[in-house]
């Protein structure tokens, strides 16, 4: 008898022998037989599932990446008008990203800090380390303990000529490394980010990250907000 023949007789058999089973029967006969095949199948199809969502998601493009720490408005906000409108404004379509990473809280006095904020901490010099983050919107402690560092860039410098003196008025001055101060942030409080989103950030400051990976965008982002 050949393979083909004996594996023929032997699905025949196991055809014949559900056939007599109630379900519940065959449900634990199937399972308690076939388990490791079953789970085998699974395993493979999970692979094969992750492999092809890894090529998809290679297809997607990050074009904008937002920070906004110390938000105090207790998870009530919503960023989906904010995100809808700002990614009209920059034409993307579906397969471009804009990330925006929410709920982080940053305090650098030893005594308030907690493991929540030690965590935000970790996840803001991450993004800053590889190269991954753009914009932060944060209070001005935060700016001034960042621009402190000269983690920001110089707004002077980073906007045309034309749209400086219009932000002109809502500049913050923080002091770099040397001490020397530079404009490095800008307020929101007379955009319509609050309005939009329900961010609670008391005062609300724009910074542009120094080693900002979309410069182009992050400039639209900002002449969005303040035209």
């Amino acid at each position: 008898m050949d393979i083909k023949t004996s594996l023929k007789k032997e699905a025949s058999a196991e055809k014949a022998k559900l056939k007599n089973m109630s379900w519940q029967d065959r449900i634990w006969y199937i399972w308690e037989y076939y388990k490791f095949h079953i789970l085998a199948l699974l395993i493979a199809l999970g692979l094969v599932i992750t492999f092809f969502n890894v090529l998809y998601r290679q297809t997607f493009t990050t074009r904008l990446s937002i920070a906004i720490v110390n938000d105090r408005s207790g998870g009530m906000n919503s960023m989906d008008t904010f995100e809808t409108s700002l990614r009209t404004e920059l034409g993307y379509g579906k397969k471009d990203l804009m990330e925006i990473n929410e709920g982080l809280y940053a305090a650098f006095d030893d005594a308030a800090m907690s493991q929540y904020a030690y965590a935000s901490l970790a996840k803001i010099s991450a993004l800053v380390a590889s190269n991954s983050l753009d914009i932060m919107i944060a209070d001005t402690g935060v700016i001034e303990h960042y621009g402190s560092m000269s983690g920001f860039i110089d707004l002077k410098e980073f906007l045309p000529e034309e749209l400086y003196q219009k932000v002109e008025e809502y500049l913050l001055y923080a002091p770099d490394e040397q001490g020397v101060s530079k404009p490095v942030a800008l307020s929101l409080k007379d955009t319509s980010f609050a309005e939009q989103t329900g961010v609670m950030v008391e005062p609300a400051y724009l910074a542009v990250i120094k080693s900002a990976p979309h410069t182009e965008d992050t400039l639209r982002t900002i002449e969005y907000l303040f035209r």
